[in-house]
């Protein structure tokens, strides 16, 4: 008796939940082949980028090299730019179609980036490989910076770089007249004192209206009347779905996201599966957030568990909270969950314990 044609599960992106839920697998599901497809060979992890921002870690301590983590859990590893996908097959910029029967999309977002911030010298947030890229060079030169956005990355990306950089001008220009509205006043009060501490200026209630021109690319943003100085400009100003995600068939929410449902299918096409950054859930969003991804991952190997055995994914519930470790230059960091407010030298040491064992947890070789 001719034996069936094993499963084609796809995974597009290494995002977190990606990431966790094929650690959680040890190997691919009996009666499936696994492909990973990735832009680049390594994943970063996002906890980590202040650090290296800041010089305490090098790259190597926040990426896990795809090659060795796919090898080790039987993945085959694809490297391309997706371009977009139909029904049956994911397409990448040189021309192949990789064929799937489940999809999986965890892709992360993208910066969304405004005009005037659409300027090529405006360095995004996200990817992080454009951050990394942007800022590698220009953190030991430029004489200014300007950090557009004031959540809880903008202040960790501005009190890096001013931890980084004490000798340059590091301004932090945020729309809304408070900072941090969102997030107990507590903790708004901690971060705008870490934020003076690290002589980081504060512009609130302001927007970019221009960018001035230099002889390498930005010398100036302008808010209102007021010209700040910017020799590099980093834009921390909100998701955007990546951009492939507008060719497909998958429906999508009034902001571009995948919609999905309970159990993570794509409303549209229900072998198609969606977490993360990329996804938005109709019934129950959660915010464009790295723990959140993190928190996809154990049911979205169970998910894959599932579908390769012919069953239905079950639905699934994340926790609404989330634990917030803000760091903020010099090994310290401010902490918050409900309602509670913590900081010091003992709350970094928290923070880095915690993501050196996730970076370690993934980087484990079960089969090396």
């Amino acid at each position: 008796m001719p034996q069936p044609e094993p499963r084609r599960i796809v995974l597009a992106g290494a995002g977190h939940a990606t990431m966790v839920a094929l650690t959680a697998l040890g190997t691919s599901p009996r009666g499936t082949t696994v492909t990973l497809v990735s832009r680049g060979d390594s994943a970063h992890y996002s906890g980590m980028v202040p650090g290296w921002i800041e010089g305490i870690y090098p790259t190597g301590a926040m990426s896990i090299p795809l090659a060795p983590f796919a090898a080790s859990r039987g993945v085959q590893l694809v490297s391309g730019e997706i371009t977009g996908a139909d029904a049956g097959a994911l397409f990448l910029a040189d021309g192949r179609a990789i064929a799937y029967d489940t999809l999986v999309v965890n892709a992360g977002s993208e910066t969304r980036l405004p005009p005037p911030l659409d300027h090529p010298a405006v360095v995004p947030a996200k990817p992080f490989e454009a951050l990394m890229a942007g800022l590698e060079a220009q953190l030991a030169v430029a004489p200014s910076f300007a950090v557009v956005g004031g959540g809880v990355a903008g202040c960790e990306i501005a009190l890096a770089v001013a931890a980084r950089r004490p000798d340059a001008a590091v301004t932090l220009i945020e729309r809304a007249p408070q900072l941090l509205a969102g997030h107990p006043p507590s903790f708004a009060s901690a971060v705008r004192r870490a934020l003076a501490g690290r002589g980081v200026v504060l512009r609130l209630g302001v927007s970019v209206s221009a960018l001035e021109a230099g002889a390498l690319g930005v010398s100036a943003v302008k808010v209102g009347a007021e010209r700040i100085a910017a020799a590099t400009v980093v834009a921390v100003t909100g998701p955007a779905p990546p951009a492939w995600l507008a060719a497909t068939p998958f429906r999508r929410t009034v902001d571009g996201f995948l919609a999905v449902d309970a159990a993570m299918r794509s409303i549209s096409h229900p072998h198609v599966l969606a977490v993360g950054d990329a996804a938005t859930r109709l019934d129950d969003p959660r915010p464009k957030a790295g723990v959140f991804s993190v928190r996809a991952g154990p049911p979205l190997a169970e998910a894959l568990r599932r579908i390769a055995a012919g069953a239905e994914p079950a639905p699934v519930h994340l926790q609404r909270r989330a634990l917030v470790l803000l760091a903020t230059g010099e090994r310290r960091a401010i902490g918050t969950r409900n309602g509670v407010t913590l900081q010091g030298r003992w709350v970094w040491w928290l923070k880095d314990r915690l993501d050196r064992a996730f970076v370690e947890r993934l980087r484990d070789l079960p089969h090396a």
